[in-house]
């Protein structure tokens, strides 16, 4: 198109009201981007940590939430008690609260969230403090390769604990069958 085609298209246009009502002006929040809660899930060793790091350096203000942080000790290590797990999760759902109150966005949920039910609580919250939730598994070729799981898992999870992992895992997560579930019993 030639300038001179432009100016005269300008030229064509009417600037006067035509009596019809300018559209009303969007509200200040109409551009705010959603909040988000990220959910991911998967094995051990399936890159939850690797998707996690990922999404937060694509969005500036995101927030990581691990239980597993919990059994990080002062020196960095990490030492696991299987007796303090519920207790853990309090811990991390209680982070997520607090994020959520402070408007943080995206916050990202690095936990391994075999079943829709331990999902629940962090659904809840998102709901009540007007965050989307988004579902995110590491798209990685060995996220059920169980021997590959067990070689490359960072806190030496075993082969028996991956595989009852797996075999309890649900899939097809929608928020209806998270809202909808209910914990069941564990069995030792």
């Amino acid at each position: 198109m030639s300038a001179e085609f432009l100016a005269q298209s300008f030229q064509n246009l009417s600037l006067q009201h035509s009596g019809r009502q300018r559209p009303a002006k969007p509200s200040r929040g109409h551009f705010q981007k959603r909040k988000r809660l990220y959910l991911l899930r998967g094995l051990p060793g399936s890159g939850k940590s690797t998707l996690a790091r990922n999404l937060k350096c694509q969005f500036r203000g995101a927030v990581i939430l691990s239980t597993d942080d919990y059994f990080i000790r002062q020196d960095g290590s990490y030492l696991f008690e299987k007796y303090l797990l519920d207790e853990a999760h309090e811990w991390n759902h209680e982070r997520a609260k607090s994020a959520m109150r402070q408007g943080k966005s995206p916050i990202i949920i690095d936990n391994t969230n075999i079943q829709a039910w331990e999902m629940k609580p962090y659904v809840n919250m998102a709901q009540e403090n007007g965050y989307e939730v988004k579902f995110r598994e590491p798209d990685t070729p060995w996220k059920f390769d169980i021997r590959k799981l067990t070689r490359i898992n960072t806190h030496g999870v075993p082969r028996e604990t991956i595989e009852r992992m797996k075999e309890r895992y649900e899939r097809n997560i929608t928020i209806d069958k998270v809202l909808h579930a209910e914990r069941r019993a564990r069995h030792n």
